[in-house]
């Protein structure tokens, strides 16, 4: 990784909690346990509603699902619902959500959860890390260069 996007990375800010790695922010790297407790996801669910409350920068996310086993209704519902409460977040700042589900079986709970809650940011489903990697990061820099003209552009008289 290149100095100087160590360097800014050191400004991102942390998502407190263990399902979540900063080590390529402002790439979030996020890996689901093959099951939660209800309240496990709860506690994701306010840690990352609560970081989105400071984070106003450009990021992309690289979701790990390989490892879930089982997602109740109840679950479903709880990360749809905060889809939705994430929603204005998402539409400012993410440049992309890169969704690792190398089997049928996930990509049928991606489907459920999305139904319920349609994503209004760019989103693809890999079957490899490396690929969603790639992918995260082609679209952070879309993201990032859509900013920097915004940011160019004067403001009314």
């Amino acid at each position: 990784m290149p100095e100087s996007r160590r360097k800014v990375a050191t400004e991102y800010l942390e998502i407190d909690h263990p399902w979540v790695s900063h080590r390529h922010v402002p790439i979030y790297e996020w890996t689901f346990p093959s099951e939660a407790a209800d309240q496990e996801l709860d506690a994701f669910v306010r840690a990352r509603e609560e970081w989105a409350t400071r984070a106003h920068y450009p990021v992309a996310w690289v979701v790990e699902l390989s490892n879930i086993t089982k997602a109740n209704a109840k679950q479903r519902r709880v990360f749809a619902e905060h889809l939705k409460r994430f929603e204005e977040h998402d539409v400012l700042w993410n440049g992309g959500s890169a969704l690792i589900v190398p089997s049928s079986w996930l990509r049928g709970l991606v489907t459920a959860v999305f139904w319920i809650s349609p994503p209004k940011f760019p989103h693809q489903t890999f079957a490899k890390r490396t690929d969603a990697l790639e992918w995260a990061q082609l679209q952070l820099d879309a993201k990032l260069d859509e900013h920097r003209a915004q940011s160019r552009v004067p403001s009314g008289p």
